[in-house]
């Protein structure tokens, strides 16, 4: 500002100067000042004066300011009219003081684009709440597309209130990019985040996912100037009440109105090394040990089917993709590819809606419970991030203490919460001649 007050004290006085001296003089001044504070050619009808250098443009403005002292007469061309002697002074002052102001407001970022501020530094305080600010609004994004509202919109208003397109370059690698990998451009963007425009044909809409809440941890948040960078781990919560975890390096900037905007956006799943013969032995404990409590909670008469459902969204990868179930006892229907057959088989037919009749209740026994379930594994292989485990488990009666074996194979992978469930499921009772 203090710049931009100095440039105009100096055009107004150098316009002054020379107008008092000769029009030609202010014409030349007029050109000098416009080329030094931007304010391009617009001007009194003059004749064109030649470009100057710094030094030439120096001279005249000597010159004008001599002027003010000197008044030394000179002849009047026609176009001295234009000015009037009276006037002059008064005009060229204006002039001066228009140009100044016409800096001061391209000083501010008033009608060009937002710049960097040079002079001000970043807080980690503002860091911290433009992460607040991004995970609130891909939450509204994803509840307007849930409730049918205009969630294109809502998209667009938070790439341009927290991204700096428009304003600089933008570095964003998205989480969930594999064939158009950077999105330098604002739509490129827009597509990810909503899917609406067909920019990417890859995206699906990454902000109408149904997100409930992001949370975020940060390693940690490093300033320098008006510039800062953070790196760490967020959470998104699934509509089922999962999170999803992603890594993430933001870089933030100051814009030329003091609000912080990204430049910088990389985000990555972690890390997988695969299913780990551990991740298949604790997946097999809980299973069994699910088998034992659903028997219980029945024999008690408390809520069996709330424990099997609980039970089946922690083990079984239902809603998180294809589930491949070939239950022990199912005849007329062998394969049970959603969570509500699934639970018909484990619940018995009567404890839920739309049941199969041939299903009594596999968790329960039919009623007499199981008292044990004991995994034997024959092997567990582990390939390709998964893991593969065949065998046979025994069941004990928990009314007669019989035992009963079967035969298993169980598929296990990562899901996108990153817990292990089972994808693969088939139990059959050993053969006999």
């Amino acid at each position: 500002m203090a710049r931009a007050l100095s440039a105009a004290l100096l055009a107004a006085a150098a316009c002054l100067g020379a107008q008092l001296r000769t029009p030609t003089a202010a014409a030349e001044a007029w050109a000098f000042a416009a080329a030094r504070l931007g304010a391009g050619p617009a001007g009194p009808p003059l004749p064109a004066a030649p470009a100057l250098g710094r030094a030439e443009g120096s001279s005249v403005a000597m010159r004008g300011l001599l002027g003010l002292f000197g008044r030394a007469p000179a002849p009047q061309p026609w176009y001295s009219q234009l000015w009037g002697s009276s006037s002059a002074p008064v005009l060229s002052l204006a002039l001066g003081v228009l140009l100044g102001a016409m800096a001061a407001a391209r000083g501010r970022g008033g009608a060009s684009a937002p710049t960097y501020i040079f002079n001000s530094s970043i807080a980690k305080e503002q860091v911290l709440e433009a992460q607040k600010a991004w995970g609130d609004g891909i939450v509204k994004i994803s509840a307007a597309h849930a409730n049918g509202e205009d969630f294109t919109f809502l998209a667009k208003e938070h790439i341009r209130n927290l991204y700096g397109y428009g304003v600089t370059d933008v570095l964003f690698k998205p989480t969930l990019a594999s064939e158009i990998q950077f999105r330098s451009t604002f739509d490129e963007a827009l597509s990810y985040f909503v899917a609406t425009n067909g920019v990417c044909s890859e995206d699906s809409g990454f902000a109408i996912k149904g997100w409930k809440a992001v949370r975020w941890e940060n390693v940690d948040i490093t300033t320098s100037g008006n510039t800062a960078m953070a790196m760490g781990n967020y959470f998104f919560t699934t509509p089922e009440g999962g999170e999803v975890k992603v890594e993430y390096t933001f870089g933030y900037f100051l814009d030329g109105e003091g609000k912080v905007r990204i430049n910088l956006h990389h985000s990555s799943v972690p890390y997988d090394s695969g299913v780990t013969k551990e991740e298949v032995i604790a997946v097999q404990t809980a299973w069994a040990g699910a088998i034992k409590h659903i028997s219980k909670v029945y024999k008690d008469k408390g809520d069996y089917v709330q424990a099997a459902a609980e039970a089946a969204g922690e083990l079984y990868a239902y809603g998180k993709g294809n589930v491949l179930f070939k239950p022990t006892k199912a005849r007329e229907y062998p394969f049970r590819p959603t969570a509500e057959e699934a639970m018909s088989y484990f619940v018995g037919n009567d404890a839920v809606e739309n049941g199969y009749k041939e299903d009594g209740g596999f968790a329960i026994n039919g009623g007499k419970g199981f008292s044990d379930c004991l995994y034997k594994n024959h092997q567990i292989e582990l390939k390709g991030g998964i893991g593969i485990a065949m065998g046979t488990y025994d069941f004990t009666c928990a009314t007669t203490g019989d035992v009963s074996t079967v035969e298993y194979t169980f598929g296990y992978k990562r899901c996108d919460d990153g817990k292990v469930r089972i994808f693969l499921h088939h139990s059959s009772v050993p053969y006999s001649a």
